[in-house]
């Protein structure tokens, strides 16, 4: 009999994990890509098909997917550990051997008549309203992380006839160092954009009243799946899949995780943030354990770390705040049209780099994390 992976997602984590198994081709690997999705998307150029700047954000799944991979558009329902199948919202009955739950994040809960670029759907619906808003239309972003920085930026950028504010409770960005916000400031002044920092806006009532826009996008995080929780999964606080050092869960030796949707337990991976620069290397060595597992081998830590921020300010403009493995800021920071190349560069990098593995399994490697004493490797629970 043969083995069959299921990748649940098919976003960076999902992609890159089907990938590294496939073209590991092992005899009798039957590799299982489940995703609602019709093409694979760019979720890092959403604010730049929102604002548009660009014509699509997406992708062939055919294009960045080993040809050897079986591919089924559905939604995963409810996962049965103990019987190690999945049920898909087209009623369907799918069987593992091995799972990788990477189903990604969503967009968070916004007000009646908000919109959001988390998510394809909503960087759609974003861009009809921006297109049909006359010159003097005012669009307010709200939030102060780097989805809500580059969407205001963008759209003003490429809307000169609009009036852009941004909305944040404390300053923007605020993982930068204090002279790398300074810099970011100086640009959203030239774009310009206009920021209201200091103020919380409150999620009830009509934002478009108390903002005074005739478009509001809320770019406040991200929302968790709560597939994991639903299928009596462990899950930390924020319904996040919680996992070992090896990505495998606790006490469920075929399922591993990668991906916003998976956290690793214990304070010295509290690093990783939600990125595709901490998902991709979460489904690549997912995909590599799994591979261990079935040599009969034990599966590695994950050890993945961070090496800069890279922010687009336009399409000449840009910061890049480079950080320590631990994704730390460091004085180090550049702003300007050489940061706008060096985001377009890691932008372009990102598809080169899934699709690396459909060539060679292994291909893709990242940078390491920071180091482990012996006395967190001695509190973080070992894998099975």
């Amino acid at each position: 009999m043969g083995t069959t992976a299921v990748v649940l997602g098919g976003g960076y984590a999902g992609v890159m994990a089907a990938n590294r198994l496939a073209a590991a081709a092992r005899p009798g690997l039957d590799v299982v890509l489940v995703s609602p999705g019709e093409r694979f998307v760019e979720r890092i150029r959403l604010h730049e098909y929102a604002a548009g700047i660009r014509s699509d954000a997406t992708a062939s799944f055919e294009s960045v997917l080993h040809p050897a991979i079986r591919r089924v558009r559905d939604t995963a329902m409810r996962i049965d550990a103990a019987g190690r199948s999945v049920l898909l919202a087209g009623g369907r009955l799918l069987n593992y051997d091995y799972l990788v739950y990477a189903v990604g994040s969503s967009a968070p809960q916004v007000p009646d008549g908000a919109l959001t670029v988390q998510q394809l759907e909503g960087a759609e619906d974003t861009r009809t309203a921006l297109e049909a808003l006359a010159p003097g239309g005012r669009v307010a972003v709200v939030g102060a992380g780097l989805t809500a920085v580059e969407s205001a930026v963008e759209i003003a950028a490429h809307r000169g006839d609009l009036h852009v504010s941004l909305h944040t409770e404390g300053v923007p960005l605020p993982q930068v160092t204090a002279a790398a916000r300074r810099g970011l400031e100086r640009s959203l002044r030239r774009t310009p954009v206009e920021l209201q920092s200091g103020v919380r806006v409150s999620g009830s009532g009509d934002p478009h009243l108390r903002l005074k826009a005739d478009v509001v996008l809320w770019c406040t995080g991200f929302g968790i799946p709560d597939l994991a929780s639903a299928s009596g999964l462990p899950v930390d606080g924020e319904g996040r899949l919680l996992l070992e050092p090896t990505l495998r869960v606790p006490g469920e030796g075929r399922i591993y995780g990668a991906g916003d949707a998976a956290v690793i337990a214990g304070a010295e991976y509290a690093y990783l943030r939600m990125s595709c620069a901490a998902a991709m290397p979460m489904g690549a060595d997912a995909a590599g354990n799994i591979l261990r597992g079935m040599d009969g081998a034990p599966g590695i830590r994950h050890d993945s770390g961070f090496g800069g921020q890279c922010v687009s300010l336009g399409r000449s403009d840009g910061l890049v705040q480079f950080v320590r493995a631990d994704d730390t800021p460091v004085r180090v920071h550049l702003h300007g049209r050489l940061a706008a190349v060096q985001k377009e560069i890691i932008c372009r990098m990102t598809l080169r780099w899934i699709r690396s593995e459909i060539k060679r399994s292994g291909a893709y490697t990242w940078p390491k994390g920071p180091r482990i004493t012996t006395a967190e490797q001695t509190q973080a629970p070992a894998g099975r």
